[in-house]
C-alpha cells in the first residue's frame, strides 16, 4: 500500500505519490517571467530562494475551468522540480497495488496518466500524474532540486530499511513541528478566520473548509509552546475526526520528507512542556530541528474531537456572534432563580426555537435512510441503526406538544443518550447569558411547559434538558414492557 496525495485540475481529481510531493503553496497574484514558451507555461515561483517553473495544465490539455486555482503543488520527480496550478488539495489516501486500474489515452501529447483508482472514502475516480510524462512534454521547464533528496531517493531509502515515515514539516513561528501525512486530511494554503462563539486562547475562529465552518486552533497553544502571533497564523493543516474536521493554524507547510525511525531521537526529560502529542525530536531537516507529533494520539483525543464536532454547515446558520456581558444579579421568581452563567448551547427549531446545554449532545446525523416504523401515534417514530446500535427515534416537536412535523430531507436527529431526537432544523451553537434555575424540589415532567428560560445573544428561549427527555422515554418503555399484556391500561 502507498499514499498518495490528491489535488483537482478543473473538475479532474489528480493523484502523486506523496514521495513525488514536495508542499502545497497558495497561488500567488501574479508569476515570475522565465525565457521560455511551452503550452500551459505560465512562468515562476521562488520559494525559499529556489526559483519552481510552474505549469498549467489546463492550459496543456485544452480543459474547461472558470474557477481560479488556489494552490501551487510542488513536485519534486528523479531531482528536478515543478509546480502544477491546483483548484484545492483533497486529501492523502492510501492506495493497494492492484486497485490501480491501466488506461490507454490516445493523443498527440505524451499521455499525462496511464493509471485510475477509485478513491475508497467517496468513490471519485481519481487519476494518478505520470510525473516523467510531464517531464516530456514539448518545451517543459524544469529546475534542479536544491531542497532536500529527491522522491525516488526517498521511496529508495523506504524499501532499503524498511522503517521509513512520511512527514509533513511544518512551520509554527519559529518552532519548527512534524506529522506523520497519513493523519492529515488537506492542507489549507491560506487561512481565512470568521469569528465564532467559542473563540479564545486556544480557537482562533472558523474557517470555510468544504461545506462546512471548521474550528481552527492554535497548534502551539495545544501543544503547550505558547501561542502564534497574528502575523504568523496563515496556513492550516485539517484532520479529520469522528464528528468533524479540525484546523490547526500554523506559519508554513515545509515539506513532505520520508524520515527514517531511526533518526526521530526521545523527547528529553525536562526542557520542554510536557504534552501527551509530542514523540520526539527530529533533527537535520529543512528549516532546522523539528517536534514530532504523534498524529493518532492528536485525533483520538476527545476534547479537540469535540471541537471538531462544534463545525456547522455553511449553507445552515453561519457563526453567531459572541455574547456581549450578561444581565446582573439573581432575580427570584416563584422560587426561581437567575444566574450569570456562560457555557455553549445548541439552539434549533422544535415548534418553537430551544435551546440544550451541548454537552449534552452526543452526534448530530442527518434524518436515516433506513428506519423501521413505529406506527402505534405520538412522538415515538420507529428505530434506526447507527454505529451498530440500535436507536429510538423520537419526534422532540410532538413529544413538546407542537405541530411542527419535520420534513426528512433537511430535518436533523440529535442523538442524546441513545436515544435520536427529530429536530425540523438547527440554528447554531452560541453561549449563554444568564440561566434559570429551577428548585431542587421541582419534580414537574419535562416539556415547554414550565421549562427553565435561557438567555443567548439577546433571546430568551426555552432550556430543553434532553438528557432528562432521554431517561423519562426509555424508563416509559421499560415500564410498559414490564407490565403483563393483561394489566395494561390506556
Amino acid at each position: 500500500m502507498s499514499l498518495h496525495g490528491v489535488f483537482t485540475v478543473a473538475d479532474v481529481h489528480v493523484a502523486l505519490p506523496l514521495s513525488e510531493l514536495r508542499e502545497v503553496l497558495p497561488c500567488p497574484r501574479t508569476f515570475e517571467p522565465l525565457l521560455a514558451r511551452a503550452p500551459g507555461l505560465v512562468g515562476a515561483v521562488n520559494v525559499r530562494h529556489q526559483v519552481i517553473p510552474v505549469l498549467d495544465l489546463r492550459r496543456t490539455l485544452d480543459l474547461a475551468d472558470s474557477a481560479e486555482p488556489e494552490v501551487v503543488v510542488v513536485v519534486n520527480h528523479e531531482g528536478s522540480v515543478f509546480g502544477l496550478l491546483a483548484g484545492s488539495v483533497r486529501g492523502v489516501v492510501p492506495i493497494e497495488e492492484d486497485a490501480r486500474l491501466g488506461m490507454t489515452v490516445n493523443s498527440e501529447l505524451p499521455p499525462l496518466f496511464s493509471r485510475t483508482f477509485e478513491r475508497p472514502d467517496d468513490g471519485s475516480v481519481v487519476c494518478l500524474l505520470d510525473c516523467a510524462a510531464v517531464r516530456r512534454l514539448p518545451g517543459m521547464v524544469l529546475a534542479d532540486d536544491t531542497g532536500g533528496p529527491s522522491g525516488a531517493m526517498a521511496v529508495a531509502q523506504e524499501r532499503t530499511t524498511g522503517d521509513t515515515t512520511m512527514m509533513m514539516l511544518l512551520r509554527c513561528g519559529e518552532i519548527g513541528v512534524c506529522v506523520q501525512v497519513e493523519h492529515i486530511h488537506s492542507v489549507v494554503p491560506e487561512l481565512i478566520l470568521k469569528s465564532s462563539p467559542i473563540d479564545g486562547d486556544v480557537v482562533h475562529g472558523v474557517i470555510e473548509l468544504g461545506d462546512h465552518y471548521v474550528p481552527t486552533v492554535d497548534t502551539l497553544a495545544v501543544l503547550g509552546l505558547g501561542t502564534l502571533g497574528p502575523i504568523d497564523v496563515k496556513r492550516g493543516v485539517a484532520f479529520a475526526y469522528e464528528r468533524g474536521l479540525l484546523a490547526f493554524a500554523v506559519t508554513e507547510a515545509v515539506a513532505i520528507v520520508g524520515v527514517p525511525d531511526a533518526d526521530v531521537l526521545p523527547m528529553p526529560a525536562f526542557g520542554l512542556p510536557a504534552t501527551a502529542f509530542a514523540s520526539g525530536i527530529l533533527p537535520g531537516q529543512a528549516g532546522g530541528t523539528y517536534l514530532v507529533v504523534d498524529g493518532a494520539r492528536l485525533r483520538a483525543d476527545e476534547q479537540l474531537g469535540t471541537l471538531a464536532a462544534l463545525g456547522t454547515p455553511v449553507g445552515g446558520t453561519p457563526p453567531a456572534r459572541r455574547p456581549q456581558a450578561s444581565d446582573a444579579g439573581r432575580v427570584p421568581a416563584d422560587g426561581r432563580v437567575i444566574e450569570p452563567v456562560v457555557r455553549k448551547y445548541l439552539t434549533y427549531l422544535a415548534g418553537v426555537e430551544v435551546a440544550t446545554p451541548l454537552t449534552q449532545v452526543h452526534e448530530i446525523v442527518p434524518f436515516p435512510e433506513h428506519v423501521i416504523p413505529f406506527v402505534g401515534g405520538g412522538p415515538v417514530r420507529g428505530v434506526f441503526t447507527h454505529h451498530r446500535r440500535s436507536v429510538p427515534l423520537i419526534c422532540l416537536a410532538t413529544l413538546l406538544g407542537q405541530r411542527d412535523e419535520a420534513e426528512p430531507a433537511t430535518a436533523r436527529v440529535v442523538l442524546v443518550a441513545g436515544v435520536g431526537f427529530i429536530v425540523p432544523a438547527l440554528r447554531a451553537i452560541e453561549e449563554s447569558v444568564w440561566e434559570e434555575r429551577l428548585p431542587a424540589a421541582d419534580a414537574s415532567p419535562p416539556g415547554l411547559a414550565g421549562a427553565p428560560l435561557v438567555k443567548i445573544d439577546g433571546r430568551i428561549l426555552p432550556h430543553i434538558d434532553l438528557e432528562r427527555l432521554a431517561r423519562t422515554m426509555v424508563g416509559h418503555r421499560e415500564d410498559a414492557a414490564a407490565d403483563p399484556p393483561g394489566d395494561r391500561r390506556t
